[in-house]
């Protein structure tokens, strides 16, 4: 071979190798979210008519999950793929935000002109398109400006002085640059949810309304509807400290349409100046994607133990409420047989969704119970209290025509212990008397159940009395 034939050779093969490891380069990077226009980021929900482009002040107090920490103890999930946390030290050059001045941003000018050095008013550039183009020290400065330029005009550039002596100083703190929310969260969001169906985990959302521009109200939509699936409609830009505002729409119901309610929520969390801490604070949960809404199609695994349940034949130990398969609530009977087909975690909440079928009516339900005691709104029904496993009609001790009576928790003569544990509970005191016989006493806390004591035969170990 010849050595100009060995040469082209040998460039052939660097040429194949190179575009090999391109390629492998290419298919590992991330889906690029589309950089959407800029009316394409205000969208309000349906009971409003017009679209409000003023300011609009946070919905929210604070924040939500513990972001890595426990996302690391889960598996990757949707979000934690598509929406990565990018500090300020990590910032490059075409990251795109829009000023979202709170009223707080509106007294303090946050930017300056690069070409005067003047400072500008903050609201003269509410709701434009900065373009990050890097940081630098300019002569006769004290401190380091960040430099934007505006999307609409790349020549109008646009100064933020850190208030550190470096950039590297202040880019590791969790601030970042005041009353700008990041684009890239809010495209990636409308590219990837616009259309998903999830479930809302949140009891408290917010509607837009029409009193000013810009304006919304806070809307409890009751535990009833919490739990429910709802469509993602649109998806909008909102705050700096929640930069991605999600309108979902509950499903039409006997001909009357669903409303729309909104959530402003932060996502990968990038520059939205709040501190790792603050995302342990339960009250904050709900603004973050995860705290209040979950993917269907991203479910989380629960434990071995609660997996468990799944197949059992179990019945509610008191009167309940859960949503049939057309996501009405229906009233659920105390002593109701099911079979659970499914159990499945809330994201990072002690909440977990079951699935069941009915015994009798062979209908499906789901029903949201906490896995733990611990009660964040005490309201929750947790899953050891609410559900006991096997069958009413085949119970130890309990006799089928005495169900109708437990079933109102109700006591006769003749109860079994079994027979009178199912109608009451556990007793909270079981007292020895004179003449063979024992009582239980039930004395509860809630003023509504009244004080009853219930005695029993030593020999029989039924009921011989009821007293109120």
């Amino acid at each position: 071979m010849t050595m100009n034939k060995m040469r082209r050779k040998t460039m052939l093969v660097a040429v194949l190798a190179l575009a090999s490891v391109s390629s492998q380069l290419l298919a590992q990077q991330p889906v690029m979210p589309t950089r959407h226009e800029k009316q394409a980021y205000f969208v309000t929900t349906s009971n409003v008519k017009s679209q409000p482009r003023q300011v609009t002040a946070s919905a929210a107090t604070g924040d939500g999950t513990s972001a890595e920490s426990r996302a690391e103890q889960r598996r990757k999930d949707f979000i934690s793929r598509n929406f990565r946390y990018i500090s300020m030290c990590e910032w490059y050059p075409g990251m795109r935000f829009m000023v979202r001045p709170t009223q707080k941003d509106l007294v303090v000018r946050t930017f300056s002109d690069a070409r005067t050095g003047n400072m500008v008013s903050t609201r003269s550039l509410n709701d434009s398109i900065l373009v990050y183009e890097g940081h630098a020290n300019p002569t006769g400065t004290l401190h380091e400006q960040v430099i934007f330029h505006l999307e609409s005009n790349p020549d109008q550039k646009y100064q933020f002085e850190v208030p550190t002596s470096s950039f590297d100083d202040y880019c590791y703190s969790k601030h970042g640059v005041p009353s700008l929310a990041y684009l890239g969260d809010v495209d990636m969001a409308i590219d990837s949810l616009t259309g998903k169906q999830v479930r809302v985990l949140e009891r408290y959302l917010y509607q837009d309304t029409e009193v000013s521009s810009g304006s919304f109200k806070p809307v409890d939509i009751g535990d009833a509807k919490r739990g429910t699936v709802m469509t993602i409609t649109k998806v909008g830009v909102g705050t700096k400290d929640f930069p991605v505002k999600i309108v979902v729409k509950e499903p039409d119901r006997n001909g009357v349409e669903g409303q729309e309610y909104f959530q402003l929520v932060t996502i990968s969390r990038t520059n939205c100046g709040l501190r790792d801490e603050d995302f342990e604070k339960s009250d904050n949960l709900p603004h973050t994607f995860q705290g209040s809404f979950q993917l269907l199609a991203d479910r989380v695994a629960v434990p071995a133990e609660q997996q468990l349940w799944v197949g059992k034949t179990v019945f509610t130990f008191y009167d309940t409420e859960m949503l049939d398969e057309t996501e009405k609530p229906q009233k659920i009977a105390k002593m109701t047989s099911f079979v659970v087909t499914d159990i499945y975690g809330l994201g990072d909440s002690e909440m977990v969704t079951m699935t069941l079928r009915g015994k009798k009516d062979n209908k499906m339900y789901t029903k949201q119970v906490s896995t733990t005691n611990t009660k964040v709104t005490g309201k929750e029904e947790v899953l050891g209290e609410l559900f006991m496993e096997g069958d009413p009609d085949n119970l130890e001790g309990v006799r089928k025509a005495n169900l109708p009576f437990i079933q109102k928790g109700q006591v006769k003569i003749g109860f079994t212990e079994n027979e009178v544990r199912m109608a009451l509970g556990e007793p909270s005191d079981i007292t020895r008397v004179t003449g063979g016989t024992y009582q239980w006493i039930y004395q509860y806390v809630d003023t509504n159940r009244p004080f009853r004591a219930i005695r029993f035969s030593n020999r029989t170990k039924k009921v011989t009395q009821v007293t109120r």
